[in-house]
């Protein structure tokens, strides 16, 4: 029992750990979490299916048309329908969302900087296996892919 009681102190403390980066991520950068992994995967991807970008974003399709709405409001972002596919909607960035993301790069490296501060190189390799064995067992509970040995 003690094991189990151990394992959901750290599962809580995770919780925790995530939702305190998340708030420092957007008290830093400015973005939240969500709209920023929506902003880089256009900048790196250029344009992409709005099905690929929950995909890439994990998030579900219907939050991720509604962040879509509002970025496309301040003119961040430009959605159209593919070409040769009027059942695909795709996404891409425009010239004023490219320069959100360039603005906001420097103060993103700042905050990782300063949130890594104190962790040696082997705290980070450790803590990186860590979380892979933990997603790993996440998955595998789950039924998932990817939660295979």
């Amino acid at each position: 029992m003690k094991h189990q009681q151990r394992g959901l102190q750290i599962i809580q403390r995770l919780g925790q750990t995530y939702r305190a980066m998340q708030a420092g991520f957007s008290a830093r950068v400015g973005h939240a979490l969500p709209r920023w992994r929506i902003l880089l995967a256009l900048a790196e991807s250029g344009t992409c299916s709005q099905k690929q970008l929950a995909e890439r974003c994990r998030l579900d399709p219907a939050s991720l048309t509604r962040l879509l709405q509002a970025m496309e409001q301040q003119g961040w972002i430009a959605r159209h329908v593919h070409p040769q596919d009027n059942r695909l909607t795709n996404a891409s960035l425009t010239p004023q969302g490219q320069a959100v993301v360039d603005e906001a790069m420097p103060r993103r490296a700042a905050f990782f900087d300063e949130a890594l501060q104190g962790l040696s190189t082997q705290d980070l390799d450790a803590l990186l296996r860590t979380l892979e064995i933990l997603e790993q067992n996440f998955k595998r509970a789950a039924g998932e892919p990817g939660g295979s040995d």
